[in-house]
């Protein structure tokens, strides 16, 4: 029930375009590591200016050579660490908003994660007090 309490509260941190912290990207991450690794292509296609940072395999600088091939998990940790660094302003030569792409990033996530037609929304609130019922009809 934990789980599914803190995807609630980051879905909701999205739905009203509240700041989303690395702490909310990290448990995305880790709650869908597939999703989480299509979204951060899918922020690329959006945010060109972004690959730097969304794909591990692209060498920070010039200097550096490409990075040999690593496991998902391992690829998410490498995007994590780099959106930390974004967020420090600790990346030289990017010059992208991070909140922009942390934003973006939970958006498509959530919109991956919870597809959906329009008509039926995943937020119902029944007629009972305190029965906030979170619909995931993926």
């Amino acid at each position: 029930m934990e789980k599914d309490t803190r995807l609630v509260n980051i879905y909701l941190k999205i739905h009203h375009k509240k700041v989303i912290t690395m702490d909310d990207l990290a448990y995305l991450a880790e709650y869908d590591p597939e999703c989480f690794a299509k979204t951060c292509k899918n922020v690329v296609y959006n945010i060109p200016e972004a690959k730097p940072i969304m794909e591990p395999a692209v060498p920070e600088t010039a200097s550096e050579k490409p990075a040999p091939k690593l496991s998902e998990k391992q690829n998410i940790a490498k995007v994590l660490e780099r959106l930390r660094r974004l967020e420090r302003n600790d990346l030289p030569d990017i010059n992208i908003d991070d909140d922009k792409v942390k934003s973006l990033l939970g958006n498509l996530y959530m919109e991956m994660l919870f597809p959906h037609n329009d008509q039926q929304s995943f937020m119902s609130v029944l007629d009972t007090r305190d029965a906030a019922t979170f619909d995931k009809k993926a």
